[in-house]
């Protein structure tokens, strides 16, 4: 491999994304929403539109969307296919070895051999997202495990159980109802626990104690309607002097920290730490003891909650106040689309998927299916590449380069030993989280991996935002990548590994001399038909001076060649 080529092309992508020139202009005002797309124009437009619902396309996919010919009816199948849930996957999968009992018959096991199942969850999650049918749902789950934050570092770190059934919630509410998804959240006791309001109790001044205010505010800030007003296309208002406008108060959060109280695992006890933690306690959703509720009149942003509730009702007003904010609409439709299409959605792309948000055409506010298809459907979305290529895109997180590197190449699974415990199919790929910089609900902090609002100071100099760029180490993503693809010894032996790529396909239009034949399949399954006319001729060079090498090797070099590319790793 030639390291000059890789430089080369990573200097590309940093012009790429940082290299243009002046502010971002203000998109023109819009009489009238552009027209949704809905049917598929090519094989590439198909794979574009699979990088930002899926894990990563395939052939099969790309070619199963092409046949069906709408994509509106393929998100209309993907809300109708079986969820793949964790704790499910564990039990169905984790097989006792030796005196160790199957995980499914030994509850208690979760906690009694916590170290080890946290692998586990990882291998369940690999394994869901990469083989699942349920691709949409998956994607989405992932988006709102990277806006509702929960994370094995902290409080939960001997919790897997705990971690993968929180993850259950977002799969399960992923087509939901927002206001759903948010009580199943609040609810949860991996959420209770990592933002300590389980055991939240209300004040004592004897004790001088008061409500803990850490998911009152982070519901807020992080989960619903942040930190200032905004207009329905996510623009900040702003005073008659210029000033940016609160969302709510220190005096709001402490009215809404009263909210939340009363709520506790089922342990049999209020208090953290009195009872015994199992796992129910752990999965299943929080209970009330109306006794240590504050039910005192609460009055938050301007809005009243009667004195003499219980938790139940405090906690259900509590919630319909944020989901029923102006901001919220807007709040929500930013971040889900970072997360799915682009960094820099314009104010008119985030004001349709808000409105979406407000009514789905039906009255319904907060309709998650309506949103989803808002954001995928957008004419934004199909032609944002063409009508505004320096803006519109994202930087690829480092889980979705390997995801779609598994999915593309058919990654197939082997039966591997947990620690000597448990025995499942699995890729065993999970003792790389370091270098990836990015797993599943192992942020460091509430704040996800990466906040919505950063990006290096050369782009927030041309007002753009690339959040991904906050854990993007190429270096170490470099070796990770370039590891898995060529099955190198020193990551595959160091880590067990047991992901082998099938490639076929591939080798076959090296073993034929179809060198652009394989550029344009690579180009078309795995960067949409964006690759550039520079980035092929100068992978097309490297084969052809390359050509003695074993076909397995340079196919495998010529992968590593487009998925380290700037047009890949910018997923427009």
């Amino acid at each position: 491999m030639k390291k000059g080529l890789l430089n080369r092309l990573w200097i590309g992508l940093f012009l790429l994304l940082g290299g243009c020139g002046g502010a971002v202009d203000e998109p023109p005002e819009e009489d009238e929403p552009p027209p949704v797309e809905t049917e598929i124009s090519s094989t590439s437009e198909a794979s574009a539109f699979l990088s930002r619902a899926t894990f990563g396309a395939t052939t099969e996919d790309i070619n199963g969307l092409v046949e069906g010919g709408s994509y509106s009816q393929w998100i209309d199948e993907q809300f109708t296919k079986t969820p793949g849930y964790h704790i499910d996957w564990a039990k169905n999968y984790a097989t006792g070895v030796g005196d160790t009992g199957d995980l499914r018959d030994n509850p208690e096991d979760w906690r009694a051999h916590s170290d080890v199942i946290a692998y586990l969850q990882r291998d369940a999650w690999w394994d869901i997202v990469v083989n699942g049918r349920d691709q949409l749902r998956q994607r989405v789950a992932l988006a709102l495990s990277e806006i509702m934050v929960i994370s094995k570092f902290g409080s939960l770190i001997n919790e897997p159980d705990a971690r993968m059934s929180y993850y259950d919630v977002l799969v399960k509410n992923a087509f939901a109802n927002f206001e759903t998804l948010l009580q199943e959240v609040s609810y949860h006791p991996s959420m209770g626990k990592y933002l300590s309001y389980l055991g939240n109790a209300k004040a004592d001044p004897a004790k001088g104690s008061r409500p803990d205010e850490n998911y009152a505010r982070e519901v807020m800030q992080l989960f619903t309607i942040g930190l200032y007003q905004l207009n329905l296309d996510g623009s900040k208002k702003l005073d008659a002097s210029g000033n940016l406008l609160p969302t709510y108060t220190q005096k709001d959060v402490e009215e809404m920290a009263k909210v939340f109280t009363g709520l506790t695992d089922q342990n049999d006890f209020f208090f953290a730490g009195e009872g015994g933690s199992s796992h129910l306690s752990r999965t299943e959703p929080m209970i009330t003891y109306d006794d240590y509720h504050d039910r005192s009149e609460k009055t938050i942003m301007g809005q009243v909650i009667a004195a003499g509730g219980g938790t139940d009702s405090d906690i259900n007003q509590g919630l319909n106040i944020l989901f029923n904010h102006p901001n919220t609409g807007p709040f929500i439709a930013f971040r889900l689309i970072q997360r799915l299409v682009t960094s820099n959605p314009s104010p008119a792309y985030i004001e349709r998927v808000a409105t979406a948000f407000n009514d789905n055409g039906s009255g319904v506010r907060g309709d998650m299916k309506a949103v989803i298809k808002a954001i995928l459907l957008d004419t934004e979305a199909f032609n944002g590449s063409g009508s505004d290529p320096v803006v519109f895109g994202k930087v690829r997180e480092p889980l979705l380069f390997i995801t779609h590197l598994f999915r593309a190449f058919r990654a197939q699974k082997d039966v591997n030993t947990l620690e000597g415990l448990y025995r499942y199919s699995s890729y065993n790929f999970h003792g790389t989280g370091y270098t990836m910089q990015e797993a599943p609900l192992e942020a460091l902090t509430v704040f996800n991996y990466f906040t919505p609002n950063d990006a290096p100071f050369s782009l927030k100099q041309e007002g753009l935002l690339a959040p991904e760029f906050e854990v993007f180490g190429t270096d170490g993503l470099h070796q990770l990548l370039m590891g898995l693809i060529h099955k190198d010894g020193f990551i595959y032996d160091t880590y067990n590994i047991t992901a082998e790529l099938q490639l076929d396909t591939e080798k076959a239009f090296l073993q034929a001399g179809d060198y652009d034949e394989l550029l344009e399949h690579l180009d078309t399954m795995l960067v949409g038909g964006g690759m550039s006319v520079d980035v092929k001729n100068a992978i097309k060079d490297y084969i052809q001076e390359n050509e003695a090498l074993e076909n397995d090797d340079l196919v495998r070099h010529v992968i590593g060649l487009v998925m380290t590319s700037p047009d890949y790793a910018v997923q427009r």
